[in-house]
C-alpha cells in the first residue's frame, strides 16, 4: 500500500476512535449548554444557535454512520473541555460526577483535541471553526496552568491560522467588495470579527500584565483592517448579516468582549509610551505615568453605566443582572483587570512615594488599587458559576491576586509603622487564603502559586542578614499526582493520563489534618515573607516582582 493511502486510513482510523470517545448526545446537549452559559460570555467566540445545529446534526450523522469532520470532532472535544474546566455544582450533580471526574474529563477532551489538531500524518486543515476550536483550547489549557511552551505553540498556531484565511483583512474594501458580488455567509464574517479580536486583546493585554514578554505585542494596527464585533446577540445575527448593531449603551451578550478589546488598546498604548521600563530598565517620566493615570481613568468613565461599580449604578441594573447574568461577572472582571493594570503602571513610583511627597499618589493608587483587586476577587465568589463565576480556576485570576497581595506586602514591609500597616497585612493574610482555594479546585494552578512563593523566598533567602538565610523555610512540598482517566463519568478514556497536566487530587483518607497543616504553612509563609521583606531594596524589590508575575490576558 503507498504511504500516502497508508497515511488517509491511518487518520481515517484515529478519527473513529476518537469519535468513540465523544459523550451520549444527552451529555453533550448538557455540557453545550453550560459552556454557553459558563464560558462563552468571558471568550464571545461562537454564534450559539448555528454551533447548537452543527452538534445536533453531527450526532445525526453519527447515528446514520457518517463519520464527523476532523474540525467537528476538535470543536466539540473543545466546546465540551471548557464546559468541564468550569464545571459547577449544578451541573456535576446533573451529570451524576464528582469534581475530580469533572477535571479528569476536561483533560481528557483536551487531549483528544490536542491529538486531532497536532495529527501525525493529516494535521488540521484552516478554517474558521478549526480556528475557533484551538482558540477555546488555548484559553481552557492556559487558564488551567498559565502560559506554558505548548501554550505559546497554541497561541502562534491560532495566528498562523487565521493569516492564512485573511482574517487580518476581512473588512478591507476589496474583500466587502467580494462579499457584496459574489455573497457569503455573513455568521462565519461575524464570528471571524470575534475570533481576531479575542485573539488581538489577549496579546495586547497580557503585554501590560508582567513577566519576560511584558513589553512586546505582535498584533500592529496598521497590518489589520477588521471591523470589531458588532454588539448584537446571536440571535440577531442571520446569514444574510447582522439585524441591527446596538450602541455600546445597550447590554448584549457581546458588551463584556467588546469592552475588553477597548481596555486591550488602553494596554497596546501604554506599552508605546513607556517602553523604557522594560528596554533599559530606567522610570519613565512622572508626566507620562500621570497622563496614562487619566487615560485609565478616563476609559473607566467612559463605559456604559451597567458596568459602573458605584452604588446607584449598581442599585439601578439589578433587574438587569437578574435577566443577563453574565452581566455581573463581566463588570467585575472588568474592574479587576483595570485596577490590577492601574498598579502596575504606578508600581515603579510605588515605593518611592512612601518616603517623597512627589511621588506620593502613585504609593496611594497602588495601595488602593490592590486592596481593590482583592475585595472584587471576593466579589468573584458571590457569582454563580453558571454565569462565569470560577475564578479559583482561572490562572489569570490567581496573578492578578498574587500580584496585588504583594503591592500590599511591600507597603507593609518599607512602611510597618505606618496607620494602616496592620489592615494591609490582614488583607494580606487574607488573600493567601483566597489563594488556597485554588488548591481545591485545581492543582495545577496552586503548584504555579507554590513556585511563586518558592521563588520569593528564595531570593530573600539569598541577601544577607535575613531571617530566612539558610533556612529551609516554610514552603510545601508538591503534592503527588493521582492520574485519572475518567470521561464525565463515561468509562475509562486510553491514554488520558499521558497529557502534560497532570491531576491533582486531595486523598481523601488524609482527614482534616492535612489541610489544618497547609493552611498553617501557608500562613507562615507570609509572616515569614512580611517579616524579612525589607531586607530588600527598591530594585531588588521591583526585579523580584517582575519575576513572579506571569501572563494574563484577563
Amino acid at each position: 500500500m503507498p504511504d500516502s493511502q497508508a497515511a488517509i486510513l491511518n487518520a481515517q482510523t484515529s478519527m473513529a476512535k476518537a469519535t468513540r470517545k465523544l459523550p451520549p448526545i444527552g451529555q453533550a446537549r448538557i455540557l453545550f449548554d453550560h459552556f454557553a452559559k459558563a464560558l462563552q460570555p468571558s471568550l464571545g467566540l461562537l454564534h450559539i444557535p448555528s454551533t447548537r445545529s452543527l452538534i445536533e446534526q453531527t450526532y445525526q450523522d453519527m447515528l446514520d454512520n457518517k463519520q464527523p469532520t476532523a474540525t467537528t470532532l476538535m470543536l466539540l472535544f473543545s466546546i465540551f473541555s471548557g464546559a468541564a474546566l468550569v464545571w459547577s455544582g449544578s451541573l456535576l450533580e446533573i451529570l451524576s460526577v464528582t469534581q475530580a471526574e469533572a477535571r479528569s474529563a476536561f483533560h481528557a477532551y483536551s487531549q483528544e483535541a490536542l491529538f486531532i489538531l497536532e495529527h501525525p500524518t493529516q494535521p488540521l486543515k484552516p478554517s474558521t471553526n478549526a480556528l475557533v476550536a484551538t482558540c477555546i483550547l488555548t484559553h481552557s489549557l492556559a487558564n488551567d496552568a498559565g502560559l506554558s511552551v505548548k501554550m505559546r505553540i497554541l497561541q502562534v498556531r491560532c495566528f498562523s491560522m487565521a493569516q492564512e484565511l485573511r482574517i487580518h483583512r476581512v473588512d478591507t474594501a476589496r474583500s466587502q467588495e467580494g462579499r457584496r458580488l459574489k455573497g457569503c455567509d455573513m455568521i462565519e464574517i461575524e464570528v471571524q470579527r470575534r475570533v481576531w479580536w479575542n485573539m488581538v486583546a489577549s496579546d495586547w493585554l497580557s503585554s501590560f500584565s508582567g513577566g519576560s514578554h511584558e513589553g512586546v505585542y505582535i498584533f500592529q494596527t496598521k497590518h489589520m483592517n477588521v471591523n470589531y464585533p458588532s454588539n448584537v446577540d446571536d440571535e440577531l445575527m442571520v446569514v444574510e448579516g447582522v439585524q441591527q448593531d446596538f450602541p455600546l449603551s445597550v447590554p448584549t451578550a457581546m458588551s463584556g468582549c467588546i469592552q475588553r478589546i477597548r481596555t486591550a488598546v488602553l494596554c497596546r498604548e501604554v506599552v508605546d509610551a513607556m517602553p523604557s521600563i522594560l528596554l533599559d530598565s530606567q522610570k519613565p517620566e512622572y508626566e507620562v505615568i500621570l497622563a496614562l493615570d487619566k487615560k485609565f481613568h478616563d476609559t473607566i468613565e467612559d463605559i456604559p453605566e451597567f458596568f459602573k461599580m458605584d452604588a446607584e449604578s449598581l442599585r439601578k441594573n439589578q433587574a438587569l443582572c437578574r435577566e443577563r447574568p453574565y452581566i455581573a461577572w463581566q463588570r467585575i472582571s472588568l474592574h479587576f483587570s483595570f485596577h490590577s493594570r492601574l498598579c502596575r503602571l504606578h508600581r515603579p513610583y510605588h515605593l518611592e512615594g512612601i518616603t517623597n511627597p512627589a511621588y506620593a499618589y502613585s504609593n496611594r493608587v497602588c495601595v488602593q488599587s490592590a486592596k481593590t483587586v482583592l475585595e472584587l476577587r471576593r466579589a468573584m465568589d458571590e457569582i454563580s458559576p453558571e454565569a462565569g463565576g470560577y475564578p479559583a480556576r482561572l490562572w489569570r485570576v490567581v496573578q492578578h491576586l498574587f500580584s496585588a497581595a504583594l503591592i500590599l506586602a511591600t507597603n507593609v514591609s518599607f512602611n510597618p509603622e505606618a496607620p494602616e500597616a496592620e489592615t494591609l497585612k490582614a488583607n494580606v493574610l487574607a488573600a493567601h487564603q483566597t489563594l488556597e482555594k485554588s488548591e481545591h479546585e485545581s492543582g495545577t494552578l496552586f503548584e504555579g502559586i507554590q513556585r511563586n512563593m518558592q521563588t520569593l523566598l528564595s531570593t530573600l533567602r539569598q541577601r544577607p542578614g535575613t531571617a530566612l538565610q539558610g533556612s529551609e523555610g516554610s514552603t510545601m512540598a508538591p503534592r503527588e499526582t493521582e492520574p485519572h482517566g475518567i470521561n464525565m463519568g463515561l468509562g475509562e478514556v486510553p491514554g488520558a493520563n499521558d497529557f502534560d497536566h497532570r491531576l491533582n487530587v486531595q486523598d481523601p483518607s488524609a482527614g482534616g489534618d492535612q489541610t489544618v497543616e497547609a493552611e498553617e504553612n501557608w500562613q507562615q509563609i507570609w509572616l515569614d515573607f512580611v517579616a524579612v521583606a525589607p531586607d530588600l531594596d527598591v530594585p531588588q524589590w521591583n526585579s523580584l516582582l517582575d519575576d513572579v508575575t506571569g501572563w494574563t490576558d484577563l
